[in-house]
């Protein structure tokens, strides 16, 4: 099939989860078919978004957001003009880039989404991941036909190559001892202000258990020089009373050696899947994590500190007011708080079910609370048999890229067939 398919993201949590598994269904479905990826402006980038697509091997074109928005405001593409026949597939930012793309290609606007859709007069085909976003597009009124329950994509990019045995074997981690995963998550703020306070809580479990194994999941947006910055920059620790420590490398592995002596192995980003298969428990930040760990049935501690809020960089109002001078700090950590406060859950698993199936911290935290929790979870093999079970029930089964790639396939035929797009550009 000849055609465009232009797709828009944002960050490093949809990249992996959302459009890492599509691309390369796509691939397998519709080989002759252009992909474009074209990323838009957002405040939790990493900057490595373009690297880590091309990496991919897949023969995709990514646009950066600076060219993306060239291309919505003036209709100059960064390479050749797009074929006739095509579609916009939305998988990540705020969904008016969609909208612009469709009304800048004249593509139909197909939008993925975990949550609700925006522009319905603009939208082709909404692809939900599950009931509750299907419910709320219905109660909206908006028509059944344009309506489809594709199911939860981030199932789909959690793949594993090697049986737990064997990925210990590979990664050099006993068999005969317990595995906690530290996961300080791919967004730059993020890896900075919470990987000192996961080494603090390593720090806190190894006392109280001296054969425990710390692996560090390094994500691909994050490079090892962010990570040395995190552990050897004293304000990053200082703002969630965390822990140095320093890079070493041994054997052609990285480790990090905190303060007080506690050794975690880095486990880079190409045993991403298999490393996590062998945490007992993980300590991650809420995000897509929390989603691929729950895909894997592994136990987790989600932790939000809120120590220094005003350091999250957010969109929209609060995020300018925040930037005011002497006053937005301090209206910022107001805001931030209040609005942690209304959210409910934070780890994904833990919303689809509707109630608390693995521990979440919230908070001005004290790594000594967290790792209180942990090691409850750590001490309890019933426990942890039960969190993996509904963690398990909670996140679905494989099939949605493919579902996707089918609904894709068939508002192009319906486009060669010359049927008009349901889609007002107007």
């Amino acid at each position: 099939m000849q055609a465009d398919i232009v797709i828009i993201s944002n960050a490093p949590g949809e990249l992996a989860a959302w459009v890492r598994p599509v691309v390369g269904e796509l691939r397998r479905q519709y080989p002759e078919a252009r992909l474009t990826i074209a990323l838009v402006p957002c405040p939790y980038a990493s900057g490595r978004e373009a690297e880590t697509i091309r990496a991919w091997n897949l023969g995709i074109e990514v646009w950066s957001p600076a060219q993306t928005v060239r291309y919505l405001l003036s209709g100059r593409a960064t390479g050749e003009s797009f074929d006739s026949r095509g579609v916009v597939l939305f998988m990540g930012g705020d969904q008016f880039f969609g909208v612009l793309m469709a009304r800048r290609t004249g593509f139909p606007l197909l939008v993925y989404t975990e949550t609700t859709g925006r522009w319905p007069w603009a939208v082709d085909r909404y692809l939900l991941s599950d009931r509750t976003p299907y419910f709320h597009m219905r109660r909206r009124k908006v028509p059944p036909e344009k309506v489809s329950l594709v199911g939860n994509l981030m199932v789909d990019s959690v793949e594993t190559r090697h049986a737990p045995a064997e990925t210990r074997k590979r990664l050099k981690i006993s068999p005969d001892s317990m595995v906690v995963g530290l996961l300080p998550g791919s967004k730059p703020f993020k890896v900075l202000y919470v990987t000192p306070f996961l080494l603090r809580v390593a720090e806190l479990l190894r006392a109280e258990e001296p054969s425990l194994q710390f692996i560090l999941h390094q994500s691909p947006f994050t490079p090892l020089e962010q990570l040395e910055r995190a552990i050897t920059e004293p304000r990053y620790a200082e703002a969630t009373g965390g822990s140095l420590g320093h890079l070493a490398h041994q054997g052609g592995d990285a480790w990090i050696i905190t303060s007080r002596g506690c050794p975690i192995r880095i486990v880079p980003p190409e045993h991403q899947y298999d490393a996590m298969a062998v945490d007992d428990v993980a300590l991650t930040v809420p995000g897509t994590n929390t989603a691929e760990l729950a895909v894997l049935g592994v136990p987790q501690v989600v932790v939000l500190p809120l120590n220094r809020p005003e350091e999250i960089p957010l969109e929209g109002l609060i995020g300018r007011i925040g930037a005011i001078p002497l006053l937005g700090g301090w209206f910022k950590r107001l805001a931030i708080r209040h609005l942690a406060a209304r959210v409910g859950f934070t780890a994904l698993p833990n919303r689809r079910m509707g109630r608390m199936v693995t521990p979440e911290m919230v908070g001005v935290l004290a790594a000594e609370a967290v790792a209180d929790v942990a090691f409850e979870l750590l001490s309890s093999p019933e426990r942890r048999r039960q969190v993996k079970l509904d963690l398990l029930q909670a996140m679905g089964y494989r099939g949605a890229a493919a579902t996707v790639c089918q609904v894709v396939g068939e508002v192009l035929a319906r486009r060669s067939a010359g049927a008009p797009s349901e889609v007002a550009l107007e």
